[in-house]
């Protein structure tokens, strides 16, 4: 679970860098929706506050992408 975390945790990093470097900042929406998927797979192997922290997180990427359709 740790290594699955850390390649989430760096594919965040890569849209935030994104969003300083590109000419069209802000992160992806499909990028967005496979770590919310990744978090929701997560969520399932984890268990207590750690699967609890997983999941605002996965909501969090599932407020934004809402946010953004509208």
């Amino acid at each position: 679970m740790k290594s699955q975390l850390e390649s989430l945790t760096a594919g965040v990093f890569e849209e935030q860098d994104g969003h300083l470097t590109q000419s069209e900042p802000g992160p992806k929406d499909d990028r967005i929706a496979e770590i919310a998927e990744k978090l929701d797979g997560l969520a399932t192997e984890a268990s207590g506050e750690t699967a609890e922290h997983i999941l605002v997180a996965r909501d969090r990427c599932l407020e934004y992408l809402e946010e953004s359709d509208a």
